[in-house]
């Protein structure tokens, strides 16, 4: 009897346990926004997506849920420097995965927040490659940005430079990107478009909260309205590698 009992017992348990998911289960939880073959675009909530790469919901790193965005999406773009391109831009081939917060007018003052996970595996060439920017609509170009180049880890302003190492009489802040990728970091922005804009902006290792890179400066923050954009968007070149990265728990403060 008691045989039969410890039976039903080890049945019962068997029948109510709670598997454990295999990798491959949970990468089923991705779902797809954008799968590479057509530039896209839509919303979710209040945020614009744009895509000519894959764009899914739910990020694994190594077979792992990425535990440091709760809220997340997953970018990817190919190393083909002829394909996922934006076909708006067929005259300077460039690969984009973005999403960017509601444009705003001139004098109207701004503070958000995000996360991303730069994959260590994404490498860089010389050409600029936008890890965020703010943005212009007058000038239709970016005005302040973050970028992955040749190794390194950038702001770059257009208002007060060329794009190029100086942000107007100093030198743009720069550091290794070995600070960045491989490790969820939080950014923060907060700013004014117009003639009278400003920008403060930082970008800080989640997990510990160090500083990574920062900028802050006052005066011309473009003509009139702009907005602030996240993700990957890069010119191609041939002997490109793969991008990839995840970004997610986006705020307005």
């Amino acid at each position: 009897m008691w045989s039969l009992c410890l039976i039903f017992v080890a049945a019962f348990t068997g029948i109510n346990a709670v598997p454990a998911l295999s990798s491959e289960s949970v990468l089923q939880r991705r779902t797809t926004i954008s799968d590479g073959n057509a530039f896209n675009q839509g919303n979710i909530g209040n945020m614009t997506w744009q895509a000519s790469g894959v764009l899914e919901s739910g990020c694994i790193i190594g077979g792992v849920t990425l535990s440091t965005i709760s809220d997340c999406y997953h970018m990817f773009l190919t190393n083909n420097a002829s394909a996922e391109l934006d076909t708006n831009h067929l005259d300077s081939p460039r690969q984009r995965d973005e999403f960017h917060f509601p444009q705003l007018s001139a004098g109207i003052e701004f503070s958000y927040t995000w996360k991303q996970y730069l994959y260590s595996s994404t490498g860089t060439g010389t050409t600029w490659f936008h890890l965020m920017q703010v943005f212009g609509v007058v000038e239709d170009n970016p005005l302040v940005t973050l970028d992955a180049v040749s190794g390194a880890l950038r702001i770059k302003d257009y208002v007060r430079g060329t794009g190029g190492s100086l942000c107007g009489t100093i030198d743009c802040p720069t550091t290794n990107l070995t600070n960045y990728d491989g490790t969820t970091a939080t950014h923060t922005i907060s700013g004014m478009f117009g003639p009278n804009g400003s920008v403060s902006y930082e970008v800080r290792n989640t997990v510990t909260g160090d500083e990574i890179i920062s900028y802050a400066v006052n005066g011309s923050m473009g003509a009139g309205d702009g907005y602030v954009k996240f993700g990957m968007y890069r010119l191609t070149f041939d002997g490109m590698t793969t991008a990839n990265a995840a970004v997610g728990d986006w705020a307005t403060l």
